[in-house]
């Protein structure tokens, strides 16, 4: 049973997470930073900040150590079965096309976990978090984006969806990503047994060691401005497979099926309640 002092203890530990967030967001409301100060930061932070955590952390690891088939497993099944149920409700329930469908299937069982889940866990979990977290954005990038993006591409008759237009942009923008860059040049230094440059080591560190602060920064800055507006069936439907739905098959899965050493199992289920990715918008 919870009780008082574990209750303590997780508000005293998540506390600082949300008042970082509200710093950046009175920070920006008010003009302390220059308008839109808020993306220079998110910049840093996609490509400085966050590979410089995901190298320093995969390069340093055994290469057995980082590849977990069972994350990989849990973490690509509980998506997809987020998937399918966001897009059958939009099908049936909703009545959209089969494209629509597609789409809002995405944004059910495709997380945020660059620039709000990331701070979160690594916050929480410090390093130990980072090989989860990679491996969640190998799963995310290299095997949901794809996989789905050709269903919206093969369901869309006219090819006039600027939806996904703009998510195959996104795709094909991997290639030159950062933070991919990160995982794959970390990984392959790990298999290869590279040792880093003492020089380059302590330049690394000293980016990731400012990641978490200004990416939880950045999130409060952003929310300026953000208000809730159009199809609200559409928007609930995609909030309750992502937020509810999606880290709520993974933890199932987790608990029945898949024995995940307890930071990875967390890292997962965190991550997967993260927010629809930043294409919804």
């Amino acid at each position: 049973m919870l009780s008082l002092g574990h209750l303590n203890h997780v508000v005293m530990t998540i506390l600082p997470v949300f008042l970082v967030i509200g710093l950046g967001y009175l920070a920006s409301k008010h003009k302390i930073i220059p308008e839109n100060g808020h993306k220079a930061l998110a910049a840093f932070v996609f490509n400085f900040g966050l590979p410089a955590a995901i190298f320093s952390a995969l390069s340093t690891r055994p290469l057995l150590e980082i590849w977990n088939a069972d994350y990989l497993l849990v973490y690509t099944i509980g998506s997809l079965l987020a998937f399918m149920l966001v897009a059958v409700v939009s099908a049936f329930v909703l009545q959209k096309n089969l494209t629509e469908s597609v789409v809002l299937g995405l944004g059910g069982s495709f997380s945020n976990s660059l620039l709000i889940g990331f701070p979160i866990i690594f916050f929480l979990f410090g390093t130990q978090a980072l090989v989860p977290f990679s491996l969640t954005l190998v799963v995310e990038n290299l095997i949901m984006l794809p996989l789905l993006l050709t269903l919206a591409d093969l369901t869309n008759g006219d090819g006039n969806s600027q939806l996904t237009e703009k998510m195959k942009a996104t795709f094909f923008s991997l290639t030159k990503n950062p933070v991919v860059m990160a995982i794959v040049l970390g990984m392959s230094v790990s298999a290869l047994e590279i040792k880093t440059p003492e020089t380059a080591t302590h330049m690394v560190d000293m980016l990731a060691n400012t990641v978490t602060g200004v990416a939880l920064f950045t999130i409060g800055g952003g929310l300026v401005g953000v208000s809730v507006r159009g199809r609200k069936k559409e928007i609930g439907t995609v909030m309750l497979g992502k937020l509810l739905i999606h880290p709520l098959l993974l933890l199932t899965m987790i608990l029945l099926w898949f024995d995940l050493e307890p930071t990875m199992a967390a890292v997962a289920v965190i991550l997967a309640s993260m927010p629809m990715f930043g294409v919804y918008a």
